[in-house]
Formats: C-alpha cells, structure tokens, sequence
C-alpha cells in the first residue's frame, strides 16, 4: 500500500488496487494494476458469464460499467476513490468492446470451466432448470425437513422467527446431450412449501440417495473450525459463518453433516 506522505499519482499506481464489484448477484473483484478479475481466467471470460448475467448491452453499461466508473465512495472498493478515478478506464473500454465479439456460455461449455469458482458463477447465471428439463431427467430421492429461521425486514431489524417445510430432491441428470456418453450428474432441487421458490445445487454422486446429507455436503470448511461455529446463514451457494471465537484454520477442508449443517442452520433466502 502507498506510504503515508507520498503524493497519489492516478497514473502511476505502484500499490495494490483492487475495485470490489457486488450488485445484481454478481460478485467480482478487479484488479486495476493486473488489469483482470482472475489470474486464470481470461476477461473476454468473464465478459461471456456477465453477458450472459446481463443480457443486453444498456444493462450491461447501467449495472457493470458505471458502478466502476462512479463508484459509491467506501460501497465498493477499499482504497479512496481520488486514486483510482481513471485508472480502469482503458480495462472497461476492452470489457464494453468484448460484450459485441462473444457469446454466453453454453451448458456444455459451463461443464468444462476449470476455475471452480468462475464455474459456481457462471451456472448462476444460467437458468440451471430450464437446462436440467432440456438435458432430460428424472428423481430418485426426496426428503423433507421442518427448520425454524431467523427473518429480518428491509432495514435489518431481526423479527419473529418463521417455520416452514423445506423439501430436498435428488434428480438424475442425463449427461448425453453434453457429451458425456453414459455418464449420469445429480443435482438437488431445494423448494419450500409455503413460497414453492426452488434452487438447484450440483452434487457429487456419493450422495446421490441422501438429498440432506446431499444439502450439507455443499458446505464445507476446515474440520477445526466445526467445534467452533456458532451459526451459519445461507442465501443461494452464498454461506456465511459466524464463529463463538477465533481459530486458525487447520486440517483438511471436510463437509458438514446433515446433523451439523440443520442444527447451526439459521437463515436463509
């Protein structure tokens, strides 16, 4: 980071400046000095997942573009915004003439992303059911689990609790129109009863006949951290954990049990 007492130079940034972009379920972060967003993962790449995120080019401009450009002062970044005010400019003009020469991610395409990060990403902003219902399919286990949440209104203030039934189903996926020759993938549907709002989740066929296991499996963490977690709350593949006290991560990264996972489940959306 700059010294204190140097002068900023806009044109000559020798300290990491990194432009946190977070809206419209889009999560990304840009490095202006590297000029890219993954170090494996090229821009046109990721021009391909956000068109496919923002599907005409004005909404692409109004809800990528100039967020960067005008950046809400402390919002989105985490350095003063007087030292970065143009230096992305010439990165966003590549990223605008990028969005005309390419085209989202196909399903196929998807399934053969490396970057398994920029892979969770990019089936976000795919429609994973109408792609399941194309690819053909059919459900083989389905339980169901009465949980009890935390709901908070629009201000943040916590309200009464709320029950409802959450049901989970293992769908059998066929692979063959992605070219996977006899080879079958599962997913899980998650839906509630009292909203009937679904989300789909890709599972490892190990938990194929287990659809809580198969939800908790999604969850994963340092095994010496699980002692020590006080809560977790979930929106989507979002999971974030609140700790009763700090540990340094250690041992292997391991799943959550359904047992661990629904105890310590608190909200989700």
């Amino acid at each position: 980071m700059k010294k204190e007492g140097e002068q900023k130079d806009a044109k000559a940034i020798d300290y990491d400046v990194i432009i946190k972009y977070n809206k419209f379920n889009v999560e990304l972060d840009l490095d202006v000095n590297k000029k890219h967003f993954f170090v494996d993962v090229t821009n046109r790449d990721v021009v391909r997942f956000l068109k496919g995120q923002f599907t005409n080019k004005t909404r692409f401009i109004e809800r990528f573009i100039e967020p960067f450009r005008i950046p809400a002062k402390g919002e989105n970044q985490i350095i003063p915004y007087d030292a970065t005010e143009f230096e992305c400019e010439d990165i966003l003009k590549t990223l605008l003439d990028f969005y005309d020469e390419v085209e989202p991610f196909t399903y196929l395409e998807s399934f053969k992303i490396e970057n398994k990060i920029f892979q969770a990403k990019v089936f976000g902003s795919i429609d994973i059911g109408e792609m399941i219902s194309k690819l053909g399919h059919k459900r083989i286990k389905t339980e169901g689990k009465k949980v009890k949440h935390k709901q908070f209104d629009i201000l943040g203030n916590q309200m009464e609790d709320v029950e409802y039934d959450n049901i989970y189903e293992v769908h059998e996926v066929d692979g063959t129109k992605l070219g996977l020759d006899g080879e079958k993938l599962y997913v899980l549907k998650c839906w509630c009863t009292s909203t009937n709002k679904e989300h789909w989740l890709w599972i490892e066929d190990t938990y194929k006949d287990s659809p809580l296991e198969a939800v908790a499996s999604t969850f994963r963490i340092h095994e010496n951290l699980i002692p020590h977690i006080k809560e977790l709350k979930r929106q989507g593949d979002v999971l974030l954990v609140e700790m009763n006290k700090d540990v340094e991560p250690e041992c292997d990264i391991v799943p959550l049990n359904a047992d661990q996972y629904f105890s310590l489940l608190t909200c989700q959306s």
